[in-house]
């Protein structure tokens, strides 16, 4: 009886939970631009087709054999009838979800996409992860073709990144730590002791599995909480700036302008034609 209860949902092709933003199909390929709500839990499921994840802003944790934290510039890779459940952080998540036509992948690299369970990890202001939103802010005749182009740009610098699941334990404590209040500031020292290590060797560890130094992630991780929060339209400016932990306004666009290279105002304009 309990074996028919602990039964997961089964999801049918290009079905999804969240709100689906945007939607492409171009040869072959599904693109979903989808909203999940923050702090939701979602039940044990599977996908009818295999299918990638590319995480753009927010984030989630996964719970399958193991937990794997997915935050922006996480791809993951679920083969067909993956079994797993997720829970959105504070600021929900934006994740483009891929569908490929295995037919049309051949003997390309993708294909390690697709059969099997992996976890790459991308800075979310790599090239390819800023096209991908470029595109997807596009309303022309082109976006469905800029955006498959610049999908499979994200997959193949996935193919080539290390995986991220083999981080140790005391790593992913400091990241759960620095997530869990995105607009503190904490120090080496304070970091040092929560992991273990010495702060060198956090130093060192924590660039070389994220690709940026622990200033740097926070940055990166203040700005992605409130573009989302831009794009849900739900505060003002000021409050946005101040919850993520920026000084004032001020500091807050020109942090913004040189991470996404448009001012936050304009950004809301944006968001609110799409």
């Amino acid at each position: 009886m309990n074996h028919v209860l602990d039964a997961p949902l089964s999801l049918r092709h290009h079905q999804s939970f969240g709100d689906c933003k945007r939607q492409f199909t171009l040869a072959g390929t599904v693109i979903r631009d989808t909203r999940l709500l923050a702090s939701c839990a979602l039940p044990r499921h599977e996908h009818s087709s295999a299918y990638i994840c590319i995480v753009l802003e927010g984030g989630y944790a996964e719970r399958a054999r193991h937990e794997i934290v997915c935050d922006p510039g996480s791809v993951v890779a679920h083969p067909h009838g993956h079994v797993h459940a997720n829970c959105t952080g504070p600021a929900g998540a934006r994740c483009v979800n891929v569908e490929l036509d295995e037919s049309l992948l051949g003997e390309s690299p993708l294909t390690l996409l697709v059969h099997a369970e992996v976890h790459r990890r991308l800075p979310s202001n790599h090239p390819a992860m800023a096209n991908l939103r470029s595109a997807l802010a596009q309303a022309d005749s082109t976006a469905a073709l800029a955006t498959y182009t610049a999908t499979l740009d994200v997959l193949c610098a996935a193919v080539r990144a290390p995986s991220a699941v083999g981080r140790g334990r005391w790593l992913q404590r400091v990241v759960d730590f620095l997530e869990s209040d995105i607009a503190h500031t904490p120090t080496l020292d304070e970091l040092a002791q929560l992991a273990g290590v010495h702060a060198n060797h956090l130093i060192r560890i924590f660039k070389r599995q994220q690709g940026e130094t622990v200033g740097s992630y926070l940055r990166r991780r203040r700005l992605d909480v409130a573009d989302a929060r831009l794009s849900r339209g739900e505060a003002s400016l000021g409050r946005i700036a101040a919850d993520a932990g920026f000084y004032d306004q001020a500091h807050f666009t020109r942090a913004y302008r040189r991470h996404f290279g448009i001012t936050p105002g304009r950004r809301r304009k944006e968001f609110q034609v799409l």
